[in-house]
Order: C-alpha cells, then sequence, then structure tokens
C-alpha cells in the first residue's frame, strides 16, 4: 500500500530531440522550444523536486542512448534526474545511474522484452526503475499507446499493471496521449480508474495547465504530478506553483 503521508512532489518534464527541447500536442507537432543546457540549468536554480528527461529522438528511432545528453544532464546537477529514451538493456541502464541519473524510465522496450523489468529491478533495485505507460482512449476504452510506432497495443491495460506489480517496479507514470500539451487539465477519468489498481507510486502526466489541475490530481490519489506545458507557456513559475498548493493545503515538500 501507498504511505499516504508522503509528501506529494511536482515534476518538470523536457522532451529532447536532436538537442532541442521541443513541445507536442497529442504526441504530435513538436515544436522547438529551447536550449536543452539552459532549460536544465534553469530547473536546477529553481531547485525542483525532480527533472525528468525523456530523448524521444533516440526512442523513436532506436538510437543508442547518446551520452553526450546523459552528461548534459547530471554534470552540476544538484537534483534528481530522471532519464527515459532508447533504453533496450541491462547496460543501458548502468549507464544512466553511473552518470549520475537517480532514475530511469522504461516504455517501449517493455513491449519488445518482458525480461527487461525483472532483470532491472533485481539488478539496481525497484527504486531506480519506472514505468511509462502511455494511453490514449479509443471508443471509450482506454488502450495503451505505443508512441515510438504510433500504434495501440493489444495488451489489456489491467494485464500490463499487474505486469508491472509482478515484477515489482518502483513506480509507474500514466501519461495521457490525448491531453498532452494541451493544458486543459489532467485525464481525472484516468486517474479514477487506474488509481485502486496500481498499487505504487502513481504519477500523473499530460495536460497539466495551472495549478489547480495538479489539486484535483492529487485528491483523487495521485502521488506526483509531471508536467512540460505549464513551465514554458503559462504564466505560474514553480514557486508559484509550491505556493498555490501549500495554501490549499496539499502536503508537498516545500
Amino acid at each position: 500500500m501507498i504511505d499516504s503521508n508522503l509528501k506529494k512532489r511536482i515534476i518538470p518534464s523536457i522532451l529532447v530531440n536532436n538537442y532541442q527541447v521541443v513541445k507536442s500536442k497529442c504526441f504530435k507537432d513538436h515544436r522547438i522550444f529551447g536550449n536543452l543546457i539552459q532549460t536544465v540549468e534553469l530547473f536546477c536554480m529553481r531547485k525542483v523536486d525532480e527533472l525528468v528527461i525523456l530523448d524521444i529522438d533516440t526512442s523513436k528511432k532506436k538510437l543508442p542512448i547518446d551520452s553526450r545528453i546523459l552528461n548534459l544532464m547530471t554534470s552540476n546537477s544538484l537534483i534528481p534526474i530522471t532519464y527515459g529514451g532508447g533504453i533496450k538493456t541491462l547496460f543501458d541502464i548502468e549507464k544512466c545511474l553511473e552518470t549520475g541519473c537517480e532514475k530511469v524510465i522504461l516504455n517501449s522496450v517493455l513491449f519488445e522484452d518482458k525480461t527487461i523489468l525483472d532483470q532491472a529491478v533485481k539488478n539496481f533495485g525497484s527504486q531506480s526503475i519506472i514505468v511509462n505507460i502511455d494511453i490514449k482512449s479509443v471508443n471509450h476504452e482506454f488502450k495503451i499507446y505505443n508512441h515510438s510506432k504510433y500504434t495501440i497495443k493489444k495488451i489489456e491495460l489491467d494485464n500490463f499493471i499487474n505486469f508491472c506489480h509482478d515484477y515489482n517496479c518502483g513506480e509507474i507514470t500514466v501519461n495521457s496521449v490525448d491531453n498532452d500539451g494541451l493544458m486543459q487539465g489532467y485525464r481525472l477519468d484516468l486517474l479514477k480508474k487506474l488509481r485502486s489498481k496500481i498499487n505504487k507510486p502513481l504519477i500523473i502526466n499530460g495536460g497539466c495547465g495551472q495549478p489547480s489541475h495538479m489539486k484535483d490530481a492529487i485528491e483523487l490519489g495521485a502521488d506526483a504530478c509531471m508536467g512540460g506545458s505549464i513551465f514554458f507557456f503559462s504564466r505560474y513559475s514553480y514557486s508559484d506553483i509550491k505556493k498555490f498548493l501549500f495554501n490549499e493545503k496539499v502536503n508537498i515538500r516545500i
């Protein structure tokens, strides 16, 4: 069971494509937003709870993990860094952790090699392994979406969650494809459906546009709120978000 007294986390995420920070809508229309180094430095200065960096270029093109990006991410960083994108082997995970990442995110590789989650947890500990599930609504049903192939997976969502539990990943991120980049709020119906099924820390992602969206998600059981657009395209700074949630009596890290 999840300890409800644990402080909730607010986690910025950065999408990287060819060393550039990009933003998307519904996993499409990627627009260049800024420079990776400057963006990481900015979040470090703001002392965010954690920072997630996802290299979508490496993942989609099945390229090796880019050591330069890993080094850019972790050099002189005093905040916890999580990396995802293109991880295919235990060696890749080891490389990320040795470079200075605190956690890694597994996604597409789990559909190609179901043994890697078990091996990763046994070798590096569940606290280092996050499973990300991209989810799209299809005919009023929630389906797993493969972002690297733009396809719906045939595996049932409940079965995949059970798979994550069986091999004891540390956390699960639930990411709404439909709400990605729209800034109209998280997919709360998805959160309601999955909260009772997931007995791991649950991170919600996709659609956050204002601090109240995070409050809504946390009140429905999210252990952490991840966002991208709110930190780039809204008037709210990271400290603004924290102040709002604190004033609303949300149990967050200060």
